[in-house]
C-alpha cells in the first residue's frame, strides 16, 4: 500500500482514545487480499453489558479462518470469580455451577492469546468484544492483545448505509444463514465467521484493495471507538 493511504489510516487513530479497546495494536493490518488473511471470528459471553466496569467474560468462543475457512475452533467457559446475574443466565444459559470449575480470566485470555497469534481479531459488535477483552485484561494486570481488530457489524453498515437492521440474526437471516446455537459463544462466531466473508466478498468487488484500506474506507477505527462508549 502507498505511503499516504497507510498514513491516512494511522491518522484516524488521532481521535481514538489511548485508553479505547481499538487504540493501534502493536500489529498493523496486513496487506494482500483481503478474504485471504488470516483471521479469528470471535464472540464472548459475559455477566452483564458493561464490561468497562466491572462485567466479566464467562465464555471464549471463536473459530480460525485460513483462506476463508476454518482451520481451528476455540471454545472456554471462563470462571469470572463472582456469581452470575440471573438476567444474564436467561440470555446466555451459563450457570454458577458451569463455570465453577473453569478456568479463571487469566488463564482464558492466555490460552485465547495463543490460539489467535498472527491473525486479524473479527467479532459482531465488536466494540463490546474488545471492550469486554481490554477490560479482563485490566482487572487481571495482563496486556492486551496486540492482534488488529475490526467488526462485521461496521462493515455491514458501510456497505449498506440505508439497511436499519445490522444484528447478527438480521443480517444472517437476509443472507439465509442459520445460526446454530445462537446466544452460544462458539455458535455466534461460526455463524459471524461465515458471514464476515460474504461481507468481504462484497466490499472487493467494490474494488477494496486490503484491510488497511478497508479500515480507511470504512472508518473502522473511529466508529468502533464511538461505539465503545456505550459499554
Amino acid at each position: 500500500m502507498a505511503g499516504g493511504v497507510w498514513q491516512s489510516w494511522r491518522s484516524l487513530f488521532a481521535t481514538v482514545p489511548a485508553a479505547s479497546p481499538v487504540a493501534p495494536a502493536a500489529a498493523p493490518l496486513p496487506e494482500g487480499p483481503v478474504e485471504a488473511q488470516p483471521y479469528v471470528v470471535f464472540d464472548l459471553e459475559t455477566t452483564g453489558l458493561r464490561p468497562s466496569v466491572a462485567d466479566d467474560i464467562v465464555q471464549i468462543g471463536a473459530v480460525r479462518l485460513e483462506g476463508g475457512v476454518e482451520a481451528g475452533n476455540f471454545n472456554m467457559l471462563v470462571n469470572p470469580g463472582r456469581p452470575i446475574p440471573p438476567v444474564s443466565t436467561r440470555y446466555h444459559g451459563i450457570t454458577d455451577a458451569m463455570v465453577a470449575r473453569a478456568p479463571s480470566a487469566a488463564e482464558a485470555l492466555g490460552a485465547f492469546r495463543d490460539f489467535a497469534a498472527g491473525a486479524v481479531l473479527v467479532a459482531h459488535n465488536a466494540a463490546f468484544d474488545l471492550t469486554a477483552l481490554a477490560g479482563a485484561a485490566e482487572r487481571q494486570g495482563a496486556p492486551r492483545l496486540p492482534n488488529p481488530a475490526m467488526c462485521s457489524m461496521m462493515l455491514a453498515r458501510w456497505l449498506d448505509p440505508r439497511e436499519p437492521d445490522v444484528s447478527l440474526d438480521g443480517l444472517c437471516g437476509r443472507a439465509g444463514l442459520v445460526i446454530e446455537h445462537r446466544h452460544h459463544a462458539l455458535g455466534d462466531a461460526r455463524a459471524t465467521a461465515v458471514l464476515w466473508m460474504s461481507l468481504l466478498a462484497r466490499a472487493s468487488a467494490r474494488g477494496v484493495t486490503g484491510l488497511p484500506d478497508l479500515a480507511f474506507r470504512s472508518r473502522m477505527a473511529e466508529r468502533i471507538a464511538e461505539h465503545a462508549r456505550h459499554f
